[in-house]
């Protein structure tokens, strides 16, 4: 890899202004990849993903004397991060092999390490799962213990799981899945298919927790009755996308088709919401099919709906590529070319910060304004992830070129506003409305472990790419 990070911005708002910024997007990939096994290999005592860094700073997140207190050090391991972080290891593995910006003997090293680090991960959460009835919870200890949050700021340690499917199980067994593909273990992808179905059944029944801890005190995750979230769904259609297209089950295809389906009648205004603007996208339900309301608030996270509609388009586009497809099928991907668009740019629009660059974390659907303002780093690759794949969805869209400036738009506010030149290239979590990094936690304390800024990266650049091949769109856009 010969090419040096720049920061370069798309300009112009063409394939080609597009192309241009791609050597920039590998750089950062490998420099991430980079302190990720470093960090590993430097203490391999410690067989898991270890993104423990303040990005603002630099440094490791602090070790508290007192454990109890612990929320940020070694010692609290998140199930989210090590479920996302081995299906994104698998995903730069692949995604290295394929590449041409690396030599044999470079590929043939990134692959070794990788496996390595792969391999002593999946181990170790496997070790960990096996002890709470085949489940993780969003945060553990080391040898493997559920925790929570006390009132007094301290750990409570949780009873084992009782049959129930919790949110660190749907991103583990993606990550489970691809890391016993990359690793040659058949009998573990046969187990992470068979999690993966229970997995789809308790969130069709609503019997899908999570105990996640809210870091951000703008941000509320206490559980209310009736409240329906689409989250679980959109994490499982990324599933689905990628058992269908490496194992070309017709299960895979049914299920990504029926939890698309769900989201187009249940979460995206087309006109049955009167009260609200055609193309809003509403975060949650109530029992009757409702948008839920919370102090007369109707709740928008663009950047989930700007996320579900990338990993959508990620399953249509296998679909797209299915050899015999039912008449339900294509009336599916006919409905996603006209709907998806316009959600995603209905949803841009009201969200994205034009004066500083960034997308919001929530915004009031009847208020038509911000609740949050604080804008986090992911979803910014995740619309970039959405827009590409949308144009090979959909060439002849008829917004193809305000599409096109989303992408330049959340490239430009993500090089600008986001990336951290001295730490590894990282992005910072999130950044205020004026645009200045804060340290506010979005999700997780740990940094992200290639998972929204490597994954949707690396779809943003295959899609990106294969709009640039020679073809009639390729005019349209211009080179």
């Amino acid at each position: 890899m010969t090419h040096a990070w720049k920061g370069t911005l798309i300009a112009p708002t063409t394939v080609a202004g597009v192309l241009a910024v791609l050597p920039d997007y590998e750089a950062m990939l490998l420099s991430i990849l980079d302190a990720i096994l470093e960090r590993f290999e430097h203490n391999p005592s410690y067989r898991f993903i270890d993104t423990k860094l303040n990005i603002i700073t630099g440094k490791d997140l602090p070790e508290l004397e007192d454990r109890e207190r612990d929320f940020k050090g070694k010692s609290a391991i998140y199930g989210w991060i090590q479920g996302r972080g081995l299906e994104a290891l698998a995903g730069h593995a692949a995604w290295i092999s394929a590449g041409s910006f690396l030599s044999p003997s470079q590929k043939e090293d990134y692959r070794g390490r990788l496996t390595r680090m792969v391999q002593a991960v999946f181990d170790q959460m496997e070790g960990i799962r096996a002890k709470d009835g085949g489940h993780l919870s969003f945060v553990m200890t080391t040898d493997g213990r559920s925790v929570g949050l006390g009132p007094d700021g301290r750990r409570v340690y949780l009873p084992p799981n009782s049959g129930y499917t919790t949110g660190s199980d749907v991103f583990y067994a993606k990550g489970m899945f691809a890391a016993a593909r990359m690793l040659g273990r058949p009998d573990k992808v046969a187990e992470a298919c068979r999690l993966f179905r229970t997995i789809v059944s308790d969130i069709e029944h609503d019997r899908c927790r999570s105990e996640q801890i809210e870091f951000d005190p703008k941000e509320s995750r206490v559980p209310q009755a009736g409240r329906r979230e689409h989250g679980w769904r959109m994490i499982a259609i990324l599933g689905f996308a990628v058992l269908a297209e490496t194992l070309g089950d017709e299960e895979w295809f049914s299920g990504g088709e029926r939890f698309i389906r769900y989201v187009l009648d249940h979460h995206i205004n087309l006109g049955q919401w009167p009260e609200l603007e055609r193309y809003d996208f509403v975060e949650a339900i109530d029992a009757a099919g409702r948008p839920w309301r919370q102090n007369g608030a109707i709740l928008c996270d663009p950047g989930h709906a700007l996320e579900l509609i990338g990993l959508a388009a990620k399953f249509l586009l296998v679909l797209q590529d299915k050899p015999l497809r039912t008449a339900s099928q294509d009336a599916l991907l006919a409905r996603c070319r006209e709907t998806f668009p316009r959600t995603m740019l209905h949803v841009f629009r009201s969200a994205f910060n034009r004066q500083v660059g960034g997308i919001c974390k929530s915004f009031d659907l009847v208020a038509r304004k911000p609740l949050n303002s604080d804008m986090p780093w992911w979803n910014l690759p995740e619309t970039m992830r959405a827009v590409a794949e949308l144009l090979v969805l959909g060439p002849d869209d008829p917004d193809r070129f305000e599409i096109l400036q989303v992408a330049a738009d959340c490239s430009n506010a993500f090089v600008r506003n986001f990336v951290n030149r001295n730490c590894h290239l990282m992005a910072y979590q999130t950044v205020d409305a004026q645009g200045r990094p804060v340290d506010v936690i979005p999700a997780t304390p740990d940094a992200d472990p290639g998972y929204h800024t490597g994954l949707s990266i690396i779809d943003f650049m295959a899609s990106a790419r294969r709009l640039a091949k020679p073809s009639p769109l390729s005019a349209r856009f211009g080179r």
